[in-house]
């Protein structure tokens, strides 16, 4: 695997957690009857076990 290859990879993984996080807080915003009639955060912990490692990102 190249440099290149793995400087990739990890800019977006840390796009993809980037993303979560920003939309968390979004939905966090949210009233809580309308994040109730969306399913949140029933449906983002779904997500949360789709398999996907993100060891390699740190969370300040």
């Amino acid at each position: 695997m190249s440099v290149f290859t793995r400087v990739n990879h990890f800019v977006r993984h840390y796009r993809t957690a980037l993303n979560r996080r920003r939309t968390e807080r979004l939905i966090g915003t949210l009233p809580a009857e309308i994040r109730k009639d969306i399913g949140w955060p029933s449906h983002y912990t779904g997500l949360q076990s789709d398999g996907q490692d993100n060891r390699g990102i740190s969370r300040f």
